[in-house]
């Protein structure tokens, strides 16, 4: 199962955390603990990272397509569907093309990078662009990691 998420993130609650918790800059737009988001967070960042661009289509299976609907408010699904035609499909899922015909399938096993979730965020409208603390240091990523 997953675990709780706190109130001001988007990460889970990790028994390493100081409770201190950066605010959420997409916690507006994720309503369910983001573990689904955050592997379609993912196949959108590896496609990026493998093409160059970013895909125009995103096939996921109807189970995974319901469980994103249910970790995002209205506008933050609407926002993914702006950028992208998602679509149910009983054979692909966290499948990802563009009008070219490049293709990336992504693997739930695969090690993902955090800038390239991060980057899919702000694609999508569903994160501003990484922003400062008042301290100078950069803030940490506020979009979720996919659940080992």
């Amino acid at each position: 199962m997953g675990q709780a998420t706190h109130p001001d993130s988007l990460r889970p609650a990790s028994s390493h955390s100081t409770g201190a918790h950066a605010p959420s800059r997409a916690l507006k737009h994720v309503r369910g603990h983001g573990g689904t988001l955050a592997h379609v967070l993912g196949a959108l960042g590896m496609f990026r990272f493998r093409h160059g661009h970013w895909p125009s289509r995103l096939y996921l299976y109807p189970e995974t397509l319901a469980a994103l609907v249910q970790d995002l408010t209205p506008l933050g699904f609407y926002r993914i569907q702006r950028r992208l035609d998602v679509a149910a499909d009983l054979e692909r899922d966290l499948f990802c093309v563009d009008d070219r015909g490049n293709v990336s399938i992504y693997r739930v096993q695969a090690p993902s990078d955090s800038a390239s979730i991060d980057a899919a965020a702000v694609w999508l409208g569903l994160s501003p662009p990484a922003a400062c603390s008042p301290d100078g240091r950069s803030r940490p990523a506020a979009t979720p990691k996919p659940p080992r």
